[in-house]
C-alpha cells in the first residue's frame, strides 16, 4: 500500500513540476487579410529541427481578417522560431506561383523578413528561459 501511495506522489509531483517549468508563447499576427481559410502554424525547438522540418508542435486557427492571435502552451527552455501561413483555400498547402513565390499570406516570428527565401534562424529566435512563464512574438504577414 505504502509504494502505491509513493508511486501517485512520485506522479503527481513529476506533473505538478512540469507545469511550473512550462512556458507559453503568444503568437500574434497584425493584417490578416480576409476572413478565408484557416492559419496553419508550426513551432520549431532549435536550428536543427527547423531545418530538418521537423515542428515541435503545429496549430490550426480559423482566420480571421485583422489582427489574430494564438498559443503554443507547454514549451521547455530552449530557442524557438515560428512559421505560419494563410491557407486562404482550405488546401493544406502553401500555394506558390509558376516561379514559386507563395501567393499566400505568410510569415514568422519576430517579424522576420526574408531576402529571396526564409529568413535567417537566428532572425526569427524567441527564448523561453528558466523562469519565463510566457512570451511573445509578433508576425508580420507577407502577401
Amino acid at each position: 500500500m505504502k509504494t502505491r501511495n509513493l508511486i501517485k506522489t512520485t506522479i503527481a509531483l513529476s506533473l505538478f513540476s512540469l507545469n511550473i517549468l512550462a512556458a507559453n508563447l503568444n503568437v500574434t499576427i497584425d493584417k490578416v487579410n480576409s476572413n478565408e481559410g484557416k492559419i496553419l502554424a508550426q513551432i520549431f525547438k532549435g536550428k536543427e529541427n527547423y531545418k530538418n522540418g521537423k515542428p515541435e508542435s503545429s496549430l490550426i486557427v480559423p482566420a480571421k481578417k485583422g489582427k489574430n492571435s494564438f498559443l503554443f502552451q507547454n514549451l521547455s527552455q530552449g530557442e524557438y522560431a515560428v512559421r505560419l501561413f494563410h491557407d486562404m483555400n482550405d488546401n493544406n498547402d502553401l500555394d506558390t506561383n509558376v516561379f514559386g513565390m507563395p501567393t499566400e499570406g505568410y510569415g514568422f516570428s519576430n517579424q522576420a523578413v526574408g531576402n529571396f527565401g526564409p529568413p535567417k534562424y537566428k532572425d526569427m529566435i524567441v527564448i523561453i528561459g528558466k523562469d519565463t512563464k510566457a512570451a511573445d512574438t509578433k508576425v508580420k504577414m507577407i502577401y
